[in-house]
């Protein structure tokens, strides 16, 4: 199984610059850039990147077409695909905290609408809106839109997915699903979902990739592995939601972690990682379902967890970096990356 990183939001491009070339030394896949809001623009971010690397891929994640139209979307990936010789990557999305922070909406069919985002993404690097553009239901492209000025080769497309229904749309269109933070208690039929997807295509998909988001939080410092990863606990298993923290709480404790939801999320706004009135049971038991957190000595808990999502049909996992990134990687790169080749 191959090893992606996501990186934070707010590092800028000199600073992408420098993880970029290590990870491409340590043989990482691909460095993710995540699109959120009042943050650096992934696109801008990574294009020094692409001109500073030579074979790792980069990935924008995720965009949604109800923050921007596909085809602007298109535009901005394959931009960034000829200046990286064809290593750019796009995860594609339903879209959360940016559609929550400029007051925009989602249309009721949201499976349908993602799926034609994709379609037309694809289509543009593909050549596809050469001659008629695109109607569907949701979106349109009404000019023909031939992009002759396409060198390289086209670049990968996820679609990004929570839920079934979502997996199996991806699976029919896209180049890949990107499953977001699923453990392994929940993958198997998740992979089922993206199987029954594939054999619906129209076409066989060569290379098609299996991807998932997987918060990384193991440190030199087991402690501070844990402070990291107790403060960004809100925003874990689809925000603490209650069918998913049941995997690994009792249901006392599951109604618990909701009453006390309002001490997540402030232990994530005072960067302390300290949540008021929670156990450390409670959140031990989270950070270990939900992440790979702790120290050195855990990694081989967490190469073997990787090793059993390969085993249920993953290609790829994504771990997402926070504080001292570089430390991370070089943790990554020195001991996950070989193990998983």
């Amino acid at each position: 199984m191959e090893v992606d990183i996501i990186v934070e939001p707010d590092l800028g491009p000199a600073q992408l610059v420098e993880l970029a070339q290590a990870a491409e030394r340590y043989g990482v896949r691909t460095l993710w850039a995540s699109n959120y809001f009042a943050h650096w623009d992934p696109f801008v971010s990574l294009a020094p990147v692409a001109l500073a690397t030579d074979r790792l891929q980069l990935g924008a994640l995720a965009l949604s077409p109800f923050e921007m139209h596909p085809l602007k979307i298109a535009n901005a990936l394959l931009s960034l695909n000829e200046l990286a010789g064809g290593r750019a990557q796009l995860s594609i999305g339903a879209g959360e905290g940016n559609l929550d922070a400029m007051a925009l909406a989602k249309p009721p069919k949201i499976v349908g609408a993602v799926r034609e985002a994709v379609e037309i993404v694809i289509g543009a690097g593909s050549g596809q809106l050469r001659r008629d553009g695109y109607a569907g239901e949701h979106f349109q492209v009404r000019f023909p839109c031939a992009y002759d000025w396409l060198r390289a080769p086209p670049p990968l497309v996820y679609l990004g997915a929570y839920r079934h229904q979502m997996m199996r749309a991806g699976a029919r269109v896209a180049g890949g699903v990107f499953i977001g933070c699923t453990p392994l208690e929940i993958l198997p039929p998740a992979i089922a979902a993206i199987r029954e997807g594939l054999a619906r295509r129209e076409a066989p998909q060569e290379g098609f990739r299996i991807n998932s988001f997987w918060a990384w939080h193991l440190k030199k410092d087991r402690a501070e592995g844990y402070r990291e990863s107790r403060r960004e606990l809100a925003w874990r298993a689809r925000k603490l939601d209650p069918q998913l923290i049941s995997l690994f709480l009792g249901p006392e404790d599951v109604q618990f972690v909701r009453e006390h939801w309002d001490d997540f999320v402030a232990a994530w706004f005072d960067r302390s990682g300290n949540i008021r009135g929670v156990p450390d049971r409670i959140t031990n038991a989270l950070c270990e379902g939900f992440t790979s957190t702790g120290g050195l000595e855990d990694l081989d808990r967490e190469i073997e967890r990787f090793r059993r999502f390969g085993e249920a049909g993953q290609t790829t996992i994504s771990l997402r970096l926070h504080d001292n990134p570089m430390e991370a990687l070089e943790i990554i790169g020195r001991h996950v990356v070989p193990a998983l080749r």
